[in-house]
């Protein structure tokens, strides 16, 4: 096989003669190029399909090509009629479900459209090893090849984007041929690098489909942080579109206002069918939380919080932060309970970290504790929180037990606008993106 690498739109269309045929005569076309998607890293090709001059589509597995030239395509044996192919659900064809199609970028943490492919010539074959999304790749589409090659040398200069993307670093987003969900192949660590508002940026910029398949194909963690950071409108279209028991599982795993925030806008049958599939304490805490006026600090308060019992030491209490702090919206402040939920005294991770050991809590708690009442305004929640420059402030009921909390950023969201809103950080749980 004389050619080492080429691109997709170089091969498809190329003519196709048998090995056996002195005059070399063409018998048809190179219309498609089939690749094993669920390869690891690099798919092999696993055969071409061939439009025949009588116009019929037919299959030629890639043990029968003899060679690859810059001429023709040549063959060792016949193809074979299409229907011959073996069914792969995992069978990825270039030119139809590849070209022009949308894949995610995860290194560069964006969509971009696929203009071309590179293949590459291995000790096995042939293996597609990029997706060209640059304008070398479109010209080489439209005829303009020695233009398109020009531009990707230039591509590769200094300050130039380049217009080639490993594929190990890019996923396609549907089959259109197959109807099976989509799955994000690319390894969780790499994901777990993507901070959340990068893959909601990611996830906004696809159709309602797409959205769908890419949100459905991630862990329930990673899709709630996901979903989290997205308009209302777009978290809708993508629940709706995802099968209740799968939306019901990323919607538990969002927390616990952000979850009451959507469900509140799911028409009432859906609502139900979604909570009925939700673990029993997540969906009574959401339950809880959809009891209270949208306007008001119980609308507005998670019931993730962190507290603790007041005949602790100071480290027990560190003892019991790493136990619970990952289900806590905020880890920030420790609230010491009475039995009967009334708040003895508040602490801060400051005032934690530089007490002894074996201090006990209630000698370096706060007993002056803030409240806001559950019906109490969004207004007056914030200026609150503003006033005594709080991260969060505890909501309490009528009798005076704490309800939950509402942290900086809740109020945030109800007052700035959505744009604004969302490019500030949270302060609440979130995955880190940061990992090295």
């Amino acid at each position: 096989m004389p050619i080492s690498d080429a691109f997709v739109s170089e091969l498809c269309g190329k003519p196709v003669v048998l090995a056996s045929d002195p005059a070399r005569k063409t018998i048809g076309k190179v219309a498609d190029i089939a690749v094993n998607a669920s390869a690891p890293s690099f798919p092999p090709v696993t055969g071409l399909y061939v439009r025949g001059n009588d116009r019929v589509l037919r299959y030629a597995p890639y043990p029968t090509v003899a060679d690859i030239s810059q001429d023709a395509v040549r063959l060792s044996a016949a193809p074979l009629d299409a229907s011959a192919a073996p069914a792969c659900a995992d069978e990825l064809l270039l030119r139809k479900d590849l070209l022009d199609k949308q894949i995610v970028d995860v290194d560069g943490r964006k969509v971009v459209r696929v203009n071309d492919a590179k293949l590459a010539a291995a000790a096995d074959g042939l293996r597609l090893i990029a997706a060209d999304v640059g304008l070398s790749g479109l010209l080489r589409r439209i005829g303009l090849p020695a233009m398109g090659r020009r531009w990707l040398e230039r591509a590769r200069g200094p300050g130039l984007r380049q217009a080639l993307i490993s594929w190990d670093a890019v996923q396609p987003l549907r089959h259109d041929g197959g109807s099976a969900p989509i799955r994000l192949r690319v390894p969780q660590d790499r994901i777990d690098r993507i901070h959340p508002a990068d893959l909601a940026a990611i996830i906004a910029e696809l159709n309602a489909s797409d959205q769908a398949s890419l949100i459905g194909s991630l862990d329930e963690e990673t899709a709630a942080d996901a979903l989290e950071q997205l308009d209302v409108d777009t978290q809708l279209s993508i629940i709706e579109d995802l099968a209740p028991d799968r939306a019901a599982d990323i919607i538990e795993n969002m927390e616990p206002d952000d979850a009451a925030d959507l469900l509140a806008e799911v028409e009432p049958e859906k609502k139900d069918e979604l909570l009925s599939l939700m673990e029993p304490a997540e969906a009574s805490d959401v339950r809880s939380l959809l009891t209270h006026g949208e306007q008001t600090a119980g609308g507005l308060m998670t019931t993730a919080y962190l507290w603790v019992p007041p005949e602790l030491s100071v480290a027990q209490v560190f003892e019991h932060i790493r136990a619970a702090a990952e289900d806590a919206e905020l880890a920030y402040y420790v609230y010491v309970l009475q039995p009967d939920g009334h708040i003895a005294g508040v602490l801060s991770l400051r005032d934690l970290i530089t007490a002894q050991p074996d201090a006990p809590i209630r000698s370096i708690m706060n007993d002056d504790v803030v409240t806001v009442a559950l019906s109490a305004s969004r207004e007056e929640v914030a200026t609150t929180i503003a006033r005594y420059d709080f991260v969060a402030v505890p909501v309490v009921d009528a009798a005076g037990r704490i309800q939950g909390i509402v942290t900086v950023d809740d109020v945030i969201d109800v007052l700035l606008p959505e744009k604004l809103r969302r490019m500030l950080p949270r302060v609440g749980r979130s995955r880190s993106r940061a990992k090295t």
